[in-house]
């Protein structure tokens, strides 16, 4: 019974001990779960960069502008959910040649009532409908006069794809044309005149917005 007695005093000590020590080490544990809790740097910068590489992909690239008519159509998709969403017939797709602005540059016969060999021919489609050309007369294979022209061009046949340049304010065509591809364009006709030989357009790699016009609005087709 006295051993007995004589232990308490030493158990009640380590106890007391114990439970200082364990207040200690959750007292120093506290700030550093608090700190590690608020820390989010890290997990911050990666979320950032996570945010921007998605806004990136989803960010539409820009498209050229030749300074008349508008820069495209809509996107067929958006416009096709909203006709349907009205109940009228879905919207038809813009064919992929004529859905960005292109130019195309090849030799032609030369236009009725003038004394050339030949002229070059420029013509740059815009996906508002809007064409925009420049001839230039050719004497002994050098550039003379030229003058420029504009107008809508129209869709004639689709198995190929085959188009109608028509002078603006006008009834009369410049030229009809049909897509051997997406790069090239067959002279049906030309100033009204169907050629003997084969004539063909091909694709530039530059834009020509055929400043001579740029004074002039751009019209509604």
């Amino acid at each position: 019974m006295p051993a007995n007695l004589s232990t308490r005093p030493l158990r009640a000590a380590l106890l007391t001990a114990a439970l200082a020590l364990a207040g200690l080490v959750a007292g120093c544990a506290q700030p550093q779960q608090s700190a590690a809790l608020y820390d989010s740097s890290r997990e911050n910068t990666h979320l950032d960069a996570e945010s921007q590489a998605m806004a990136g992909s989803r960010r539409a690239s820009p498209q050229i502008q030749l300074g008349f008519g508008s820069a495209g159509p809509e996107p067929i998709d958006v416009a096709a959910a909203e006709a349907q969403a009205a109940g009228q017939e879905p919207v038809q797709a813009t064919p992929r040649p004529l859905a960005e602005a292109r130019s195309f540059l090849g030799t032609v016969p030369c236009p009725a009532g003038t004394t050339c060999e030949a002229a070059r021919f420029m013509v740059t489609l815009a996906p508002s409908g809007e064409w925009r050309a420049r001839t230039t007369l050719l004497i002994g294979n050098q550039p003379t006069q030229s003058f420029a022209e504009q107008g809508c061009w129209n869709i004639i046949g689709s198995q190929p794809l085959r188009i109608a340049l028509v002078h603006a304010n006008q009834d009369t065509a410049k030229a009809d044309l049909t897509f051997t591809n997406d790069n090239q364009l067959r002279v049906n006709a030309i100033n009204g005149v169907q050629p003997m030989l084969e004539h063909r357009l091909t694709r530039q790699a530059d834009l020509d917005g055929i400043d001579e016009l740029k004074a002039r609005p751009a019209l509604n087709c």
